[in-house]
């Protein structure tokens, strides 16, 4: 029981970490890009100082960081858990793939072009490069779903698993 208990806490702070993310990610989409890519290559501008200070990444990043570990964490405590392992190890791989690798790997470069590489491409390089992040972004954003939704059943199936045991010890039906 104990294990399980351990397994409830860490997933259940994972699919509240998953959640904050993809939440937060919703935020991003809802309120900066609009104003990222309304007029490219002078919307880049305005985008660059509004964001000197913070940027989407400094708080993301790390962000991410935290719940790639707690993710990590989740699994290792799920072992135990048979009714959530599959949810966990679906939430991780949604994360790695959409939110860790799609990011690294695809997005972030394009960021580069947009706010620090900008005056080495043309007006249409641009806003290629922005159609593409906004394709990207979508599939990140459903991806970062996934994590969340498959995060929260795992938690959910561990804490089913819990009272179901509980019951038992109990003598109940």
């Amino acid at each position: 029981m104990r294990k399980l208990t351990a397994a409830l806490a860490v997933t259940t702070v994972y699919a509240a970490l998953a959640t904050l993310v993809f939440c937060t990610m919703i935020a991003e989409t809802v309120f900066l890009y609009p104003n990222y890519f309304y007029d490219i290559p002078a919307s880049l501008i305005v985008a660059d100082e509004f964001t000197a200070v913070v940027s989407v990444g400094s708080v993301m990043r790390p962000l991410g960081a935290t719940l790639m570990l707690t993710g990590v964490v989740a699994v290792a405590a799920t072992l135990w858990a048979r009714a959530s392992r599959v949810w966990t190890l679906a939430s991780m791989l949604s994360l790695v793939s959409g939110l860790f690798l799609l990011s690294a790997l695809y997005l972030w470069p394009r960021w580069t072009i947009l706010f620090d590489d900008r005056a080495l491409h043309t007006v249409d390089e641009l806003r290629r490069t922005a159609d593409e992040i906004g394709v990207a972004h979508t599939v990140r954003v459903v991806l970062g779903a996934l994590t969340a939704v498959f995060a929260v059943v795992a938690a959910l199936r561990i804490y089913r698993d819990r009272i179901l045991r509980t019951q038992v010890q109990r003598g109940e039906s």
